[in-house]
């Protein structure tokens, strides 16, 4: 009997400790469980914020872009906009901006608006492939790329055919026929190898919709790029006149010895490429959690957005609509500080959202 109890006793303290050692690893588990569900939570909270960050920073960009617009009608490296932003802090976290003018370029969309093939657009855009030492007959392929018809510009061949190995990534043999969503998309072009797409890619946007040639922001290349054998030395006089001041009509640029050569008619076919104010910019926003840099800058937690910004003038009638709708009220008499001023408003939006893991490249 007394062998019987001992043995009982011992698989009753065998079984107790069974039981704190399952409890013990059960609470181990839930334990590492909810840590994991903090740091989970923890690391979604910080992504929120960054993300209201990138936001916050994109408000700030399209105020400031609005402001200047009240200054002036130009667009230049004078501007607010132009200038470089120190970072703006929000408690554990800071937001940096970098703002360019994305008509300081090319747009490559251009070339194919309205249902016609712009062919001042396209030859500006051959002249500038052959400034940056690139073939310029990659930009009939670029144009094919976009334009709606199954045929080769000015040459009638099938593109299915011509260009059966120009989209590698997707296999397909067929052209996307729509507008450039971005530069990248230019690596699926026949001709475009990833060096040339570093060449053009200071040089070119992909804005979706018309966009002039700023001419108080455009590189000296863009702008050799509009008439034959001119060279960004020969821009040299445009860029001295506009740093001094901003060019307020595009009747300046004919002035350059460079360009005076140019007859009527082709500054008449030019002249809707050009402008002295933008269309376009382009923010860089990055958003830093300040808190998680510790002795490392390196590690510390960010993220990125490019955000398209477009600014144009407001519809006529809707400022016809405006101005009726004011003039209804007895209270708003003729008002001596807006006299004279005959300024047409902008209307300045986001177009597009670009959120990025990385810093791209700006």
């Amino acid at each position: 009997m007394s062998m019987t109890a001992h043995s009982q006793r011992g698989v009753a303290l065998l079984t107790i400790l069974l039981l704190v050692v399952s409890i013990t690893v059960v609470a181990g588990a839930m334990l590492a469980s909810q840590k994991i569900a903090i740091r989970r939570s923890g690391l979604l909270f910080d992504q929120d914020q960054l993300l209201q960050d990138i936001n916050a920073g994109q408000q700030l960009a399209v105020t400031m872009i609005r402001a200047d617009d009240k200054l002036n009608d130009t667009d230049s490296e004078h501007d607010i906009w132009a200038q470089p932003i120190p970072p703006y802090s929000l408690g554990t976290h800071s937001i940096g901006i970098e703002v360019r003018d994305e008509a300081s370029r090319f747009n490559i969309n251009n070339l194919y608006q309205n249902g016609a093939v712009d062919t001042a657009a396209l030859a500006v855009f051959q002249r500038l492939l052959t400034q940056l030492n690139v073939e310029p007959d990659i930009a009939i392929a670029v144009l094919d790329y976009q334009d709606p018809d199954g045929e080769v510009h000015e040459d009638g061949g099938n593109e299915s055919t011509v260009y059966a190995e120009q989209l590698n990534a997707t296999g397909s043999k067929a052209l996307p026929n729509q507008p450039f969503l971005s530069i990248d998309q230019l690596q699926e072009v026949q001709g475009i190898t990833a060096e040339v797409l570093t060449t053009l890619r200071p040089y070119v946007t992909a804005a979706p919709y018309y966009l002039p040639i700023n001419v108080n922001t455009a590189s000296p290349v863009v702008l050799a790029a509009l008439m034959d054998g001119a060279t960004s030395e020969q821009m040299q006089g445009l860029i001295d006149m506009r740093s001094k001041q901003a060019l307020t009509s595009i009747d300046a640029v004919w002035q350059l010895p460079a360009l005076s050569n140019i007859d009527e008619a082709k500054r008449k076919e030019l002249t809707p490429l050009l402008a002295v104010d933008s269309q376009a910019f382009m923010a860089l926003i990055t958003a830093t959690d300040t808190a998680s840099m510790g002795a490392n800058a390196s590690q510390a937690r960010q993220r990125f957005a490019t955000v398209l910004i477009r600014k144009t003038a407001i519809d006529d009638n809707e400022t016809a609509n405006n101005s009726n709708s004011n003039n209804s009220n007895p209270n708003n008499n003729a008002n001596p500080s807006n006299a004279g001023n005959d300024k047409k408003p902008k209307d300045v939006k986001v177009v597009t959202q670009r959120l990025w893991a990385f810093r791209p490249n700006f």
